[in-house]
């Protein structure tokens, strides 16, 4: 298994980083182009890994780290997935099923969603006139089906894993996101005249905080790299991947609001947008205990 990010991976990262910087920056969150989805798409990034354009998971795996730093719409987790595995185009919305309902991210302008149905990726029809409404993560919006249609399950069952693995890599840019925006905060923010980075407890926050965002990032790449090799422990590797993704995208997005002190808990600032998306990616492909203890209890 070659675990090297080589030369075109990192071009592709830079490229990716200075478009999403340009263009999606976290202040312009509330009143971005409806059109934006459709810009990721032109951009190529969506389909990355369809059989007609060819990109290997791992190099997918990096943009779409660098699209969850920028908040990237939802769907853009689900659309990948279609596009590898259902041979579809263009925008497919999010869904999350939860009992008898589901869930619906991303939905207008679309008319499939795909989520996952006891483990299985699926893509399901969804009903013309569906009303939607504001999300607790402000990036997106929320319709809710009574009754779940009719689905259709990909025959493929890393398709699953390939879902899981993106909503890990969304997690984890957010978690690199909240890190970033915690250190350059405390080295702007004063008291008792000194940076309060100087301070050994924002230290350690900071510390602890960049730590977390590592681990996962190791992880999330060898999941990567094994669910491109079809490894035969691939799926404890995605399930590891996205704990520690959840894990670091939670707790540093909530570290970054203490950072803030005031003002992280105020709405016209940046840190709770962070820890809203970090709430909704852990419902995207969430992991049990006993997907990590699997090869133990197999063996």
């Amino acid at each position: 298994m070659d675990l090297s990010i080589n030369e075109d991976h990192e071009a592709l990262c830079d490229a990716a980083h200075d478009w999403l910087n340009d263009n999606m920056p976290l202040i312009g969150l509330r009143k971005r182009d409806p059109a934006l989805f459709g810009q990721l798409d032109a951009l190529g990034w969506i389909g990355m890994t369809s059989p007609d354009v060819g990109f290997d998971i791992p190099a997918e795996a990096l943009v779409f780290i660098a699209m969850g730093r920028a908040l990237a719409p939802v769907s853009a987790l689900s659309s990948a997935v279609a596009a590898r595995w259902f041979g579809t185009q263009g925008q497919i919305a999010l869904a999350i099923p939860d009992d008898d309902q589901v869930q619906v991210f991303d939905s207008p302008g679309t008319t499939q969603a795909l989520g996952l149905w006891q483990g299985q990726a699926a893509l399901m029809a969804l009903p013309g006139g569906l009303e939607v409404r504001a999300c607790l993560d402000l990036s997106t919006n929320l319709a809710v089906l009574e009754q779940a249609a009719g689905h259709t399950a990909a025959s493929d069952p890393r398709a699953g894993l390939h879902l899981a693995l993106l909503a890990g890599a969304f997690a984890l840019g957010c978690a690199e996101a909240a890190r970033d925006m915690a250190v350059d905060y405390a080295r702007l923010r004063e008291q008792f005249g000194r940076q309060i980075g100087a301070f050994q407890a924002i230290k350690h926050m900071c510390a602890d905080m960049a730590v977390r965002a590592a681990v996962a990032r190791s992880q999330l790449y060898y999941a990567a790299c094994a669910l491109e090799e079809n490894n035969a422990e691939a799926a404890f590797h995605v399930a590891a991947a996205k704990r520690l993704s959840d894990t670091a995208a939670l707790d540093n997005a909530r570290a970054n609001i203490q950072i803030h002190g005031g003002i992280g808990m105020t709405d016209e600032a940046s840190p709770h947008l962070l820890l809203k998306r970090a709430h909704l990616l852990g419902f995207v492909a969430p992991v049990t205990t006993r997907d990590l203890l699997a090869p133990v209890m197999e063996a």
